[in-house]
């Protein structure tokens, strides 16, 4: 909070908005009063300058545990999904990104009560892995993510909703982490480049 405080305001021409944690409400850090009082901090710390949200998983927003930040004035709030974490076919992954997205939004805009209430939304994170483990029906591989790129990525822009890809660059350091369902998951093989910037695919819509 003293760096962005401290630093954003000299830098206003290139910082858009500040998101306040990261899957908190995913991992139980935090319950929604209590992001909101975070996010609300930030604001107060940066002079209200700037757009103050968060990012969380599209079903925390769902299923009601960010209500507190939707009606509370959140600025901008980022939901991430990833049809690979959902166990989909690549066949299905379009289809299961834009359904977990719309839920959400769908939600959100419910809760605001009017569009001009309702935070900015955007995608946090999506994408899918060029390597790795497969997770349920979801096999990792360059043609998915080429496949997820040109039809979930590039079908969310032709929309006008703006979208993080998860991720730019491999991160071979990365411990291996764990799915939902128990099993072991590599988070190494996401980048749309590798660890040396050279690109797997064209990302060109």
């Amino acid at each position: 909070m003293r760096a962005a405080s401290t630093y954003a305001p000299k830098y206003k021409d290139q910082v858009y908005a500040i998101t306040v944690g990261s899957e908190t409400l995913y991992r139980g850090n935090f319950t929604g009063p209590q992001l909101l009082g975070k996010i609300n901090q930030v604001k107060k710390a940066t002079n209200n300058a700037f757009k103050v949200g968060t990012a969380d998983s599209w079903s925390k927003y769902q299923d009601g545990s960010a209500d507190a930040l939707i009606t509370g004035g959140a600025d901008i709030l980022l939901c991430n999904a990833f049809s690979y974490w959902q166990g989909q076919d690549i066949t299905n992954a379009t289809g299961s990104f834009f359904d977990d997205i719309m839920q959400a939004f769908g939600y959100i805009q419910e809760m605001s009560g009017s569009a001009a209430k309702t935070p900015e939304l955007w995608v946090g994170e999506t994408g899918w892995p060029t390597a790795g483990d497969k997770y349920q029906s979801a096999v990792p591989g360059v043609a998915g993510a080429k496949t997820f790129w040109s039809s979930a990525v590039c079908g969310a822009l032709d929309w006008g909703i703006n979208i993080f890809y998860f991720e730019a660059f491999d991160e071979p350091w990365k411990p291996v982490s764990v799915g939902q369902d128990g099993s072991a998951a590599d988070e190494t093989h996401w980048g749309a480049w590798t660890a040396d910037r050279s690109p797997k695919f064209a990302l060109k819509c």
